[in-house]
């Protein structure tokens, strides 16, 4: 069918007159009659990713003649924001596709609806990842983990050659290795240096990967020793990254080869398809260059609270057919990246992407850059822009790093409490 890119955000003053309106996903349809399941999401444009969904959607189209799906690009930066503006005034999508680090804000907040009778008749929780229980919400399962990762250090090997540098093992050899390279035009390291999400993930990277830790338990621990040998890291290696450039301009710089190192998680991996002709053969991937590989989980699919019967039962069964072992085969092949469900990498996708093997090995080895907190996980969205507010803070002045590490502890525990 023809996918319509609908306006979904409401605005502000929309939320206001809520009380007058009657709309929302608990509105029942007719029961003979057809359904349409919204479907926004980050990926609807992913070369990998989309072409997945897309493949699915039709399937599942082909199996329900009364249901269409509605699936639309919304932008990853905005998008949380977006989602949550739409379930505060009660005008939330049919199917949720969510960053899972927000999952728990979502659940705590009664927007999500528990999964687990759906789940006891499937094979997900038997042969799902480990990282699955972080679909958990005060011992309910409230969505389905579709990625779960270690991060990847995406390099240009030419660019190393050159200068006469090996494929980087250590954070101090990352930033030896940027500061030779870095000039003429080619910058040593790639990051987000602009506001963004993902300041947060990347911060955390170099923090975990030297053995740091945003809390222990409830207990913040920003300011330990490794804590701030990661900031510390962070800031030398983006200290020679392009300035004020969000993620997408990052990969094109990296795609370009003005870029010669990066770290992201295996989802990038299919970005190096698009790479320049005179570059494409030179980027490669290793592992994350750290003692601990950090990792976390990346995206997951869940319900709406409030859902008619018959709705919810539609939405489910798109869950459950993207969850089989043929679309999680498919989503291992079209995506380059190891899905959750045991036994997804087929011949034919390690064929393809030989990648694969180093990503299921980061995958089983990784160290979560996500809190474990109840409250830190329920209040991320705060969580993390304080986090972000900190990288950008460490990469635009001159305030020693033990200084932004203990301005950050002291906010992050005045904000969500000292633990105990």
């Amino acid at each position: 069918m023809q996918r319509t890119r609908r306006n979904s955000i409401l605005s502000l003053t929309a939320i206001t007159v809520l009380g007058l309106t009657a709309c929302g996903s608990g509105d029942t349809p007719d029961a003979t009659g057809s359904i349409t399941l919204e479907f926004p999401s980050w990926q609807a444009e992913d070369p990998a990713f989309g072409a997945w969904w897309s493949e699915v959607i039709t399937e599942y189209e082909a199996q329900h003649s009364d249901v269409d799906i509605d699936f639309y690009q919304v932008p990853f930066g905005s998008y949380v924001d977006q989602l949550t503006t739409r379930f505060a005034a009660n005008d939330q999508p049919e199917i949720v596709h969510l960053p899972a680090r927000n999952a728990s804000e979502f659940a705590s907040r009664g927007w999500l609806a528990p999964l687990d009778a759906h789940l006891d008749g499937t094979d997900i929780p038997e042969t799902w990842t480990p990282l699955q229980t972080e679909m958990e919400w005060e011992d309910q399962s409230y969505g389905v983990l579709l990625l779960g990762y270690g991060y990847t250090l995406y390099y240009n090997a030419d660019l190393l050659e050159q200068a006469g540098l090996p494929v980087p093992t250590t954070g101090e050899e990352v930033v030896a290795a940027a500061e030779a390279i870095t000039g003429n035009g080619v910058y040593g390291f790639g990051a987000t240096t602009q506001q963004s999400p993902d300041n947060y993930t990347e911060l955390m990277s170099f923090i975990t990967g030297n053995g740091g830790a945003l809390a222990n338990g409830s207990v913040f621990t920003v300011d330990t020793p490794e804590a701030i040998a990661g900031m510390e890291q962070y800031r030398a290696a983006l200290a020679q990254a392009p300035a004020g450039i969000q993620t997408q301009q990052r990969n094109e710089l990296f795609l370009n080869g003005n870029i010669a190192m990066l770290l992201d998680g295996p989802f990038f991996v299919a970005e190096l398809d698009g790479a320049a002709e005179s570059v494409a053969g030179s980027l490669k991937t290793a592992a994350a260059p750290f003692e601990t590989i950090p990792g976390g989980v990346s995206n997951s699919i869940h319900l709406p609270a409030g859902l008619d019967e018959r709705t919810e039962q539609a939405a489910w069964e798109f869950i459950e057919l993207a969850s089989s072992a043929e679309w999680q085969e498919r989503y291992t092949e079209l995506a380059a990246v190891p899905a959750p469900r045991t036994g997804s990498i087929t011949e034919e996708a390690l064929t393809d992407r030989p990648e694969l093997e180093l990503f299921q090995e980061l995958a089983d080895e990784a160290v979560s850059i996500y809190p474990q907190d109840a409250q830190q996980r329920e209040e991320f969205t705060r969580l993390s822009q304080i986090v972000s507010e900190a990288a950008i803070t460490l990469t635009t002045t001159d305030t020693p790093t033990p200084e932004v590490a203990a301005s950050l502890q002291e906010q992050l525990v005045r904000e969500f409490g000292s633990g105990s």
